[in-house]
């Protein structure tokens, strides 16, 4: 279990002054059996008309409404969380499990997935976790870490298909090959420990409990990830979705940084 500091930014600069601008921003954690969000902030220019909400998921969000010029759209996030203290989370949406079974057009298959989906040896598996634990080390060993050869828009087939990819393709294939396996699973964004950008990792369904695997690092989803949303693949989980009137052209940033703080022991709060 670890105590982290999270810093999260993210930042549009437009060409031209825009107005009109309709946004949903997804940047903001939420405390269940894994995580526990110990103190959380947020500063988000412009601020006319926000409003907090959840998404069909149970996804916290803002929305917002920017009717005036601005050439500028800035979203910062900071807090704190103790991370690490159950390995799962509970499936309080049970109902919406059979939305996880469902390939999306992102994970949509094709034959390099059923390639690599024929290789898989699955009847010895017992239960979803094992399954899906085969099929993270399948992807890992498929799969090369590499930016820039892949976009938002790369579907599961291509990434295999192109040997490479980023976070976000690691999990949209491991959606694909889990979904043929008929484990429910579900794409999940949040923060890592260290510094960069936000990361992509994969939720599956067992026993009614949620289990994070994260194929990109090769590892379960213990105390070094912070969550900040989940969908059936990267679309629903789109840290701002917006639209605005204007012709300009937009250049984004995203700058995270996770780090492990110390907790003050029992004789350094007593003053002993």
């Amino acid at each position: 279990m670890k105590t982290v500091a999270f810093w999260y930014h993210l930042q549009i600069r437009f060409s031209e002054p825009v107005t009109h601008h309709r946004f949903t921003v997804r940047s903001f954690p939420v405390s269940d059996e894994r995580q526990e969000i110990l103190s959380v902030s947020q500063e988000l220019l412009p601020n006319q008309f926000l409003e907090n909400g959840t998404d069909s998921f149970g996804n916290l969000c803002v929305y917002g409404n920017a009717e005036e010029p601005h050439e500028l759209f800035d979203v910062q996030v900071q807090g704190t969380a103790r991370l690490g203290m159950q390995p799962w989370t509970a499936a309080r949406e049970a109902h919406q499990v059979g939305v996880f079974r469902t390939q999306t057009p992102l994970t949509q298959t094709g034959p390099s997935l059923l390639r690599l989906f024929s290789t898989l040896d699955l009847a010895a598996c017992r239960g979803n976790r094992e399954k899906a634990e085969a099929i993270m080390h399948a992807v890992a060993a498929a799969m090369r870490y590499l930016p820039g050869r892949t976009t938002f828009e790369t579907t599961a087939e291509e990434a295999l298909l192109g040997g490479a990819g980023v976070c976000q393709d690691y999990a949209h294939i491991m959606l694909a090959l889990c979904r043929l396996a008929g484990v429910p699973c579900r794409y999940v964004v949040g923060l890592l420990i260290g510094e960069g950008a936000s990361h992509a990792w994969v939720e599956i369904y067992d026993d009614c409990r949620w289990f994070g695997m994260d194929p990109t690092n090769l590892v379960p989803v213990t105390d070094s990830h912070v969550k900040l949303s989940h969908g059936r693949d990267y679309n629903d989980c789109l840290l701002n979705r917006g639209i605005f009137c204007g012709a300009a052209r937009q250049e984004q940033s995203v700058r995270v940084k996770v780090e492990e703080i110390m907790e003050p022991s029992v004789s350094e709060e007593s003053g002993l």
